[in-house]
């Protein structure tokens, strides 16, 4: 049902036309009504009419006036103007506002209803298409566009100036305005992920990934963008007395859908310090990447901070024995499993002061702490398939003459990159292989109404996020924008090579309805399906 109100200073032409017509058989309820424009307009704010049935010539606030406000502050509602002044000017600006139509008292119920017809055709019609836009834009929008992972990495990297973040967004429809900023970065990964695979399917990652992707799409203050394939951001907004109150609320939510996800999540948060511009978020993103960095030594903190590390690390500080450096080979294969060569200065920074150098000898110190990185990395490399002896290059063998911490950083600098990107290595070669498959599987369970990212992720094994992550990466497309352009060129053959009526190629491409299916061609061939069959656009 529609809601319609009225507004006529006579009362009894209001009355007459509430009582005499049947509002709900003509897909209509009565809302309300209002004796002059200024009276009307709060109940119209509140109530949000689809459908504004007005007078022109009354106290206080004309009809004219209110339609105009109307149209600003609603602009869907319908509005039908009605008067006793046979007036051309008043007909033009009425025409100018965008009003439906214009109607001369005394107004005769026959010409109501068939006014009141003709509109809720027209509504039912126009609510089905913002129906239909809603349900495109949350199918595309179901797991996050490539684009929107590239646009945040502009936006915390520098890469775009103020004019340009804004005019980005608002060709993506994100809204950035606000008074201040905040980034949180998350990450999420199963118990047993080591980097060197894609990550394996398990029933509680997907299942939370999901609850964190719906946490998100009713809060527009929070902003979520996909980092990595582990790690995702939000860019918090609001003004300078709430951002810390909404920081605080996002960690709260993240955790408790955490904490019920139980010990096969491995999972990790930390924040940057609120900033007042756009242009000061990479010192904010690097700020809350350095404290993400520490889950490599603290594994145990899921709420990083500068105050929760160094609690732990006074903690291990007391725990040690006297003049006994600390580098814990875990530590650094766990740096391995998941950590990236952006890290790497961090994590190295890190591991240099949580080591405890006080009274042992500088050139000792820094030899044992070149063979733990080496060691960590040949096991670590063993673990996954790629034998160090094979793999290791003569120049990152370990040294004996290394004496300083800047020769120090300089090896362990080498050894973490080059573990990585063997690591990468061995993970591509897998992705290739479940790329392969996923898109095989795809391409012959396209026409399935029930596909979904979900599924298709289980069966290669691997799990939704990082299928979503790899599949827009390697693809260039999600997994959305690459299943309709399969079905909608399925169509389009169907269309051009057989005498199936729409409705029937709807259903055998995977769309059950048939109106939806007619709503998705358009949009992105840009023609109806009958258009593309006459041949107007090929």
């Amino acid at each position: 049902m529609f809601k319609v109100f009225l507004v006529e200073d006579e009362i009894v032409v209001r009355e007459g036309i509430r009582k005499n017509i049947q509002w709900e058989q003509y897909g209509f309820s009565y809302a309300g009504d209002a004796p002059d424009g200024e009276l009307a307009l709060p109940l119209i704010r509140q109530i949000q009419p689809d459908l504004l049935i007005t007078d022109i010539k009354m106290p206080f606030m004309d009809g004219l006036a209110l339609s105009e406000l109307v149209r600003k502050e609603l602009p869907c509602t319908k509005i039908v103007i009605i008067s006793g002044y046979d007036d051309f000017t008043y007909a033009q600006q009425a025409i100018r506002m965008g009003v439906e139509q214009y109607l001369l008292k005394p107004v005769i119920k026959e010409k109501m209803v068939d006014l009141l017809i003709s509109l809720q055709k027209k509504m039912e019609a126009e609510q089905q298409q913002r129906e239909y836009l809603s349900m495109f834009q949350r199918e595309a929008q179901e797991y996050e566009a490539f684009s929107r992972r590239r646009f945040f990495e502009q936006i915390v990297t520098g890469g775009m100036s103020v004019s340009e973040i804004s005019e980005t967004a608002k060709s993506m429809d994100i809204d950035l305005n606000a008074p201040g900023y905040n980034i949180l970065l998350f990450s999420l990964s199963s118990a047993e992920y080591d980097g060197s695979a894609p990550e394996g399917y398990t029933d509680a990652l997907a299942q939370l990934q999901d609850r964190v992707t719906n946490y998100f799409l009713s809060r527009v203050e929070l902003i979520l963008f996909r980092w990595n394939i582990t790690t995702h951001a939000v860019l918090i907004k609001g003004g300078a007395e709430e951002i810390m109150s909404r920081t605080a609320e996002c960690v709260w939510g993240i955790q408790a859908l955490c904490e019920a996800a139980g010990h096969e999540i491995v999972w990790h948060i930390a924040c940057g310090s609120p900033v007042a511009r756009l242009s000061a978020l990479p010192a904010c993103f690097s700020e809350a990447s350095r404290i993400l960095s520490y889950r490599y030594l603290c594994p145990e903190e899921h709420i990083l901070s500068e105050d929760s590390i160094q609690c732990v690390q006074k903690t291990r500080a007391i725990a040690r024995e006297p003049n006994q450096p600390e580098v814990d080979q875990e530590r650094v294969r766990c740096f391995f499993s998941s950590g990236s060569a952006e890290e790497i200065e961090s994590f190295i920074d890190q591991l240099l002061r949580s080591a405890g150098v006080e009274g042992v000898p500088l050139s000792m110190f820094c030899r044992y702490l070149t063979m733990t990185a080496y060691f960590a990395a040949a096991a670590y490399l063993d673990s996954i398939g790629c034998h160090a002896e094979s793999y290791w290059p003569p120049e990152l063998r370990p040294k004996d003459n290394i004496a300083t911490p800047d020769e120090a950083r300089n090896y362990m600098r080498q050894i973490l990159l080059h573990t990585i990107r063997l690591r990468d290595r061995e993970s591509r070669k897998q992705q290739r292989d479940l790329l392969n498959k996923a898109i095989g599987f795809i391409d012959e369970h396209y026409p399935e109404e029930t596909i979904s990212l979900d599924k298709v992720a289980q069966k290669v094994n691997i799990s939704p996020n990082y299928f979503s992550a790899m599949f827009s990466q390697e693809v260039g497309q999600t997994f959305v924008e690459y299943l309709t352009g399969k079905r909608i060129n399925e169509a389009k053959r169907m269309l051009r090579q057989t005498d199936l009526r729409s409705s029937e190629i709807a259903y055998a491409v995977g769309f059950r309805d048939s109106h939806y299916f007619s709503f998705v061609f358009k949009k992105v061939s840009g023609c109806t399906p009958s258009e593309y069959r006459r041949g107007d656009k090929r």
